[in-house]
């Protein structure tokens, strides 16, 4: 099976990115959609990325590795356990599927306050709030059984069920 990966790019360098990997013959993926901007003086449609600072690729041998690297706008691979994260080709049809049936999609940024579920793990099912957001992970408590746990988990596995409005000082009590 030919995994995709996954690269960071700088800040809104994604088709720039994406552009220059394909002018290398390196098959890539940048998900975008049209959306309506509004300046000062004018309204105008323009294609964004649907996944910040992030590109898709996939790559033969480390060579075409080390091409990926050195494209100007790349910063790294995204890594999951000391190695390049893999995405099964299924995951990325998924998301082709998705913008093809719909004309706005938005991938919600987690925010200190958000009530979560987790959705995979030992974890599963247990409900917290996040404390903490970092690139690819959030810090949540879970307060289950009188107790509570910390827990760094990845933003993958978890979705937001919703957002804490009862603490307005910023500090968690439990």
């Amino acid at each position: 099976m030919e995994y995709w990966f996954a690269i960071y790019t700088k800040s809104r360098t994604e088709k720039k990115v994406a552009d220059r990997l394909a002018d290398q013959h390196i098959e890539v993926y940048c998900p975008t959609q049209t959306v309506m901007r509004q300046w000062s003086d004018r309204k105008k449609k323009v294609k964004v990325a649907v996944f910040p600072s992030y590109v898709f690729v996939k790559f033969q041998d480390d060579n075409e590795r080390l091409r990926i690297l050195q494209t100007p706008g790349v910063v790294n691979f995204v890594r999951h356990l000391g190695a390049d994260a893999k995405i099964r080709p299924k995951e990325i049809e998924a998301i082709q599927n998705l913008l093809g049936e719909y004309e706005e999609v938005s991938v919600e940024p987690f925010q200190v306050g958000d009530k979560v579920q987790i959705q995979h793990g030992g974890m599963k099912g247990q409900e917290g709030k996040v404390i903490l957001e970092q690139k690819d992970r959030v810090i949540v408590y879970i307060e289950s059984l009188g107790l509570s746990l910390k827990a760094e988990v990845s933003k993958a596995k978890v979705k937001k069920v919703g957002k804490e409005e009862d603490n307005k000082g910023g500090k968690y009590h439990f």
